[in-house]
């Protein structure tokens, strides 16, 4: 009888060993697959939640991820509807992500990159509020490079080219977020 006890004790020890080094490989797979995830991947999984994106230092944009692109993500403000794009390495912080994601395999993942965007907006020649490094520009975008933007700036958010209006070279690295109006 005292084998018997010694013989289940043995089992139960056994049995708990298992169980942890079960619970150890599963946290440990969970943690590789986590650390697979891109901020893009995060943003898809987003849903209908309302983010708030901190950009710069003083900027914060809140609204749907409406679509995500290997470098940049479209909001949209669910009250006044209004888009903005703003280029993933612009984004400092996101209040409001949930820990659910969305890889690109199995999401709409625009194909689109941040310049073709870029340039569907200065095709459509909306007015915009760029946000940049240097500051806030308003005006149209005139012309979309590899690297950089030019921008027919309007000082005061008038509908054509005025005086003192110049065309501005933005490097896509200070851009921030693209508003159109």
């Amino acid at each position: 009888m005292r084998f018997e006890r010694i013989f289940d004790d043995l089992e139960g020890r056994f049995e708990h060993q298992e169980r942890e080094e079960m619970r150890a490989v599963a946290e440990d797979l969970a943690r590789a697959e986590r650390a697979q995830l891109s901020l893009a991947d995060r943003l898809r999984g987003a849903g209908r939640s309302v983010l708030t994106l901190h950009v710069g230092t003083d900027l914060r944009l809140e609204g749907l991820v409406e679509e995500v692109g290997e470098a940049w993500v479209a909001l949209r403000d669910p009250e006044s509807s209004q888009r903005a794009v703003i280029p993933m390495p612009a984004v400092s912080l996101v209040q409001g992500l949930p820990a659910r994601a969305r890889p690109a395999e199995e999401s709409l993942l625009s194909p689109l990159g941040l310049g073709s965007v870029l340039r569907a907006i200065a095709r459509d020649r909306s007015i915009v509020r760029l946000e940049t490094a240097a500051g806030r520009i308003m005006g149209r975008i005139a012309a979309v490079g590899a690297d950089s933007l030019d921008v027919q700036s309007l000082p005061t958010g008038e509908h054509g080219a005025v005086p003192g209006s110049v065309r501005v070279t933005v490097a896509m690295a200070a851009l921030l977020a693209v508003i159109p109006r």
